[in-house]
């Protein structure tokens, strides 16, 4: 543990913060920006449901995920749920320049589900 005057900073927190904040700017930019992040969305998935309208789906999902990990209610499910959603980008998405990012995002929510998961 890292102590800065005085408080105790615990490392679980900076990661919870981290992923946390990330998929807040990501929420809200679902729908304040959505012509921006209408190009990621598969082209395939977009011959099922209007971009727009799994943008806003997946911009609320973000969201409450967001607000879950940063609060720490549900920190295990919430941390595995991101693990999938960021893998499902991986694999619907496919490789592309920003690639790195994602792994990372799904590896950091990985972790963070191995260190709250309860042992039994």
């Amino acid at each position: 543990m890292f102590r800065i005057r005085n408080l105790n900073f615990k490392p679980i927190l900076a990661l919870r913060l981290g992923l946390g904040l990330v998929l807040v700017y990501a929420g809200i930019g679902m729908f304040a920006n959505p012509e921006s992040w209408v190009g990621y969305v598969p082209a395939w998935l977009g011959e099922i449901i209007a971009p727009e309208t799994f943008l806003a789906v997946h911009g609320v999902f973000e969201l409450i995920l967001g607000v879950l990990i940063i609060t720490g209610f549900f920190l295990p499910l919430a941390s595995l749920l991101l693990f999938l959603d960021m893998g499902s980008i991986l694999l619907f998405y496919g490789v592309d320049d920003v690639t790195f990012r994602d792994f990372g995002l799904m590896m950091s929510a990985l972790a963070l589900f191995l260190m709250t998961a309860k042992k039994d």
